[in-house]
């Protein structure tokens, strides 16, 4: 009962942290996405920033409000749910973990899948282990019966700090085919509560990508033979319990591309697919993440002296040769 005391106690601290008015008010909230951008930009792209903060401001709202309405209260969930969405479904409910489900909004095909509970490792861990994509195929299950697979999964482009491209490609039960998904990634940090929210964000076509749209360009073209690509709009929340455990919700509204999903799929993924990929994703060896963590930390100090060199081709010969007597 112990353990079941601190999952609420944890899951009502993430809550009181979505509902700061930092959060919640929109002009606050774009001023803390407005100086995130402009610190991990370093100047890059000044022509499109104003509609960059714009976009980032309403994804990063959006998402919020999707992690809201896993606490929201019975009266709140039953006008919801007459308005547009399905009441939440608890198809798992541990002393370590739940996971929820509902149909997406009416007319829709999205199906919403929620799960949160808390792991014993700190927030950096935790972040590497749901960020690196190489990763994946380590930490996700693999089940025969039926069918399913990470076969692919890695970085198709990084961006700059706290943003990146990545491709997710599953072996699903046969008839089905092969799915994947490009998946745009976004930090937003909330360090006054110990809080990181990524978000989510699959791209149906990486052809219709501008910097003057998006903040960037895309040159990644991953073959596509034989594949359907699906469409995924979600992210998680990592909060800061204790230096050695963290607290989780991840929600995805996801369309995986089929005309009639029975009920018994979505019980093998809220279920079995979900609960076993929690528990490997405790089991991930820290040492391993830490390492991986390191080369990730090496190679933005490789962007960034890259962008140094640049920088300093484009400054006077004079200026560079100036010392002061």
């Amino acid at each position: 009962m112990e353990s079941k005391s601190n999952i609420s106690s944890y899951r009502d601290m993430l809550d009181e942290t979505l509902s700061s008015e930092e959060l919640k008010n929109e002009e606050k909230l774009k001023e803390l996405v407005k100086n995130q951008i402009l610190q991990s930009s370093q100047g890059a792209f000044k022509e499109y920033v104003d509609g960059l903060i714009e976009r980032r401001t309403k994804e990063v709202s959006n998402f919020l409000d999707m992690l809201r309405s896993a606490s929201i209260d019975d009266s709140e969930k039953l006008k919801e749910s007459k308005e547009s969405y399905g009441s939440w479904k608890v198809k798992q409910d541990t002393e370590e973990f739940r996971v929820m489900y509902r149909e997406g909004p009416e007319g829709t095909p999205f199906h919403t899948l929620l799960v949160e509970g808390y792991v014993d490792g700190p927030v950096d861990v935790c972040l590497c282990i749901s960020w690196e994509a190489a990763l994946y195929r380590k930490w996700w299950p693999q089940s025969s019966v039926p069918s399913f697979k990470i076969t692919s999964s890695k970085c198709l482009q990084r961006i700059r700090i706290g943003e990146q491209i990545s491709l997710v490609r599953m072996k699903v039960s046969w008839p089905l085919s092969t799915r994947e998904a490009i998946i745009h990634y976004f930090e937003f940090d909330y360090f006054q509560d110990g809080l990181v929210v990524v978000l989510l964000n699959s791209i149906s076509g990486l052809d219709t990508i501008s910097k003057s749209t998006h903040g960037f360009d895309s040159d990644a073209r991953p073959d596509t033979d034989n594949v359907v690509r699906i469409d995924v709009v979600g992210g998680f929340a990592l909060q800061k319990v204790t230096e050695n455990r963290s607290y989780f919700r991840t929600i995805a509204n996801m369309d995986i591309k089929l005309d009639v999903i029975p009920p018994a799929f979505i019980n093998f993924v809220s279920r079995q697919l979900i609960g076993s990929g929690f528990k490997l994703y405790k089991k991930v060896r820290p040492i391993r993440v830490k390492f991986l963590l390191y080369i990730t930390i090496k190679f933005k100090q490789y962007c960034l002296a890259v962008f140094l060199l640049e920088v300093t081709k484009t400054l006077p010969s004079s200026l560079l040769s100036y010392n002061t007597k």
